[in-house]
């Protein structure tokens, strides 16, 4: 199949939309598939100009880019890139089977090819990968001049919390019972056996007996580190001496997170270690128990499900997309708010024998964000989106 996936983030940029876009890339060019990137993302910064590489995964990579104040993945004429990419491949015989585009609540690239790609008869699968929040009422009003949720255009989202807003804009138009059938959801994929990882028991460890609770993170308002922290220090108040915290990450709140860890006297409980790489999470998760996800706002959650796979318990909030593939009691504690959090916390370090339950059943569980799944779900939306191109 040749699958070429149009998305104005890409790496070297890092965030959840890129690291997906290329993972999903190079997993399908693995199965034999013949993949390319089409980004408005330069490969260095400061770098602008057109380029085509094939990276040491085998997907080509065309980036459009410009000199942009600010460094953003923007280019005033990406559409009429993409299109003449298109019509390049077409030209040397590899027209595309599909063309998988981005976005999260703003993509001007995807969102301006949209359209021509339909128009050349392409099948055409479109993920949002973001939660919309108040863009919602944009698209609405968007779809009421434009009509785009008619397009012949397979709609999908990483999520039902993306998926939802999606659906409703759909279903105006559409009827309940069409969205249902044009938006389905493709979560992201895992790479499960590599975060299989071999575990020091609590009873093992050289730092002590204590429950370790971790998060990876950015430290930015919407994922909600302050109030995370303010989670941990009342469960510590509760349970003294039974929980250490250790976060990771990096972000524009990362000083004013260790100022307040300083204020509260928890220096000597709560590590904050900034950002860490997969290798390096794999060494701490090698010595935790729990992962906590405290945003509300996370369309996916990559993080809390790679730590699933490696074998912690997850504290999640009830309303993020997390929560959609957690099993509450069994796998995680899902909570509703910031108090419930920190009782969820003082529960695992009071009842061992459930934080040793969840942990065993995490470290053997079939998760449905494994990659053969993913990959299979991600190729029956590309035959959907083959069908109403014809």
């Amino acid at each position: 199949m040749r699958i070429v996936h149009v998305s104005d983030s890409y790496l070297p940029l890092l965030g959840g939309i890129e690291t997906q876009v290329a993972r999903l890339a190079r997993r399908q060019a693995e199965t034999g598939h013949d993949v390319e990137v089409i980004t408005t993302t330069p490969a260095a910064p400061g770098e602008h100009g057109v380029t085509t590489a094939t990276d040491d995964d085998g997907v080509v990579v065309h980036r459009v880019a410009a000199r942009v104040p600010g460094g953003y993945p923007v280019h005033p004429r990406a559409a009429r890139h993409v299109l003449a990419r298109l019509r390049e491949l077409e030209a040397d015989g590899r027209r595309p089977d599909v063309v998988h585009l981005h976005m999260g609540a703003l993509a001007p690239t995807v969102e301006l090819a949209l359209r021509p790609v339909t128009r050349a008869g392409l099948p055409a699968l479109l993920t949002v990968h973001s939660v919309w929040g108040g863009w919602e009422r944009a698209f609405a009003g968007l779809d009421r001049a434009t009509g785009w949720s008619a397009w012949p255009v397979q709609w999908s989202a990483v999520s039902e919390l993306t998926a939802a807003p999606l659906r409703r804009v759909v279903g105006r138009r559409l009827g309940p019972g069409a969205a249902a059938d044009r938006v389905s959801v493709l979560g992201n994929g895992i790479d499960v056996e590599a975060w299989r990882l071999p575990r020091v028991e609590r009873g093992s460890r050289a730092e002590g007996r204590e429950v370790h609770v971790v998060s990876a993170t950015r430290f930015a308002p919407r994922k909600r580190v302050l109030p995370l922290l303010e989670a941990i220090a009342a469960a510590v108040e509760r349970a003294p001496g039974r929980l250490v915290a250790t976060i990771g990450g990096d972000g524009p709140q990362l000083t004013e997170a260790r100022r307040w860890v300083r204020e509260h006297g928890l220096a000597d409980t709560v590590r904050l270690v900034g950002r860490l790489t997969p290798t390096e999470l794999k060494r701490l998760y090698v010595r935790a128990d729990v992962f906590v996800a405290p945003a509300v706002q996370d369309a996916f959650g990559i993080a809390a499900l790679e730590a699933q796979a490696a074998g912690l318990a997850v504290v999640s909030r009830s309303q993020s997309g997390i929560a959609e593939r957690l099993v509450d009691g069994r796998d995680a504690l899902l909570v509703d708010d910031d108090a419930a959090m920190a009782d969820a916390l003082v529960r695992l370090a009071d009842d061992p024998a459930l934080l040793d339950a969840m942990i065993a059943h995490n470290r053997s569980a079939e998760l449905a964000t494994s990659w053969p799944r993913v990959l299979a779900d991600v190729e029956a939306a590309y035959l959907r989106a083959a069908a109403l191109a014809r």
